[in-house]
């Protein structure tokens, strides 16, 4: 596997991107026709190689399409032509096969047998990814968090991240240890320790803490609806101030479209986990603003927000004695 490293500045956001430039794998299903010019290859037989993947190119044989791409790229038994290398790769990317989707994107992200394009790296990346193609996951997640070629968007940029560090990558894990290293010193021992315990959660308590953080950040910038990509994955993991902020979001249609029917949803939610400013929420929706108003169940919710420290629905609890 032959690998390269770009490295862009960090001051402002550290990112690395680990690159494969060009890779031959031996694909689990490999066809018994690409399996053969591997053999080939591998022996340095490139003329035998070449042979049998072109014979093998005109039935398209995605591997095969892929494996003269390489070739051609890197100039291996034969004259290097990046174009012709891009050629193959796009004939072999379209027919689905991912590391040929991730050397396209590749290409396109340095102006290699194609016109740089970012964007065109990120489709093609992007496609990679969503067949678990951890580089191209990780690659994907730094353009995005970067803005490069494509819009910025982080916190669609944090969920590849994600992916990328779940499916074993060392530099999204490295990353997201060091955009998240700061909020380690906002939590207590206790939150500290219930870090470090194995649990079910889909998303780890110090990833938690920091994409609340990043939300209520990008709330600050007005920026909403990065706000919700950071907040709707925490809100669907049971992150009950997720799913309150979620809620809000929804209730005044920012960064998202307006829909008081699913607010409601997400301040139940949360409100049935003891969140108080969901729980006051709902009050005063059954007090004065359900089409079938019920006071009494409007008083249980803004009674318990008060025995859960909620100011504003203490205040409303003394004013209404």
């Amino acid at each position: 596997m032959f690998r390269f490293q770009f490295r862009l500045n960090l001051s402002s956001k550290v990112l690395v991107l680990g690159v494969v430039l060009l890779t031959i794998l031996l694909p689990f299903n490999a066809s018994a026709t690409y399996e053969e010019g591997l053999t080939a290859y591998v022996k340095q037989d490139y003329a035998a190689a070449f042979d049998v993947w072109s014979a093998a190119s005109l039935e398209r044989d995605e591997q095969a399409l892929f494996a003269l791409g390489v070739m051609h790229m890197r100039g291996v038994g034969i004259e290097q032509d990046h174009k012709k290398g891009t050629d193959l790769y796009l004939r072999s990317a379209t027919l689905g096969f991912a590391s040929a989707q991730f050397n396209l994107g590749l290409a396109y992200y340095a102006g290699r047998g194609v016109e740089q394009n970012y964007s065109r790296a990120g489709f093609w990346w992007l496609k990679a990814a969503n067949q678990n193609h951890v580089v191209a996951q990780y690659n994907l997640a730094s353009l995005l968090w970067s803005g490069q070629g494509p819009d910025q968007d982080q916190s669609r940029a944090m969920h590849w991240f994600r992916e990328a560090k779940k499916n074993g990558s060392r530099d999204a894990s490295n990353f997201l240890l060091t955009l998240f290293a700061p909020m380690y010193k906002e939590l207590n021992k206790e939150h500290l320790s219930l870090a470090r315990e194995e649990s079910d959660r889909s998303i780890p308590l110090i990833d938690e803490f920091g994409m609340y953080k990043l939300g209520l950040q990008a709330v600050d910038r007005k920026e909403y609806q990065q706000a919700y990509g950071y907040w709707h994955p925490l809100a669907a993991d049971g992150h009950v101030d997720s799913q309150y902020q979620i809620a809000q979001l929804l209730e005044n249609g920012q960064g998202v479209e307006q829909s008081f029917e699913k607010a409601l949803d997400w301040y139940r939610r949360a409100a049935q986990k003891g969140q108080g400013d969901a729980q006051y929420r709902l009050g005063l929706y059954y007090i004065s603003e359900s089409a079938e108003k019920n006071e009494a169940l409007g008083f249980y919710w803004i009674q318990s927000a008060a025995d859960n420290d909620s100011l504003p629905a203490k205040e409303y609890i003394d004013a209404n004695r």
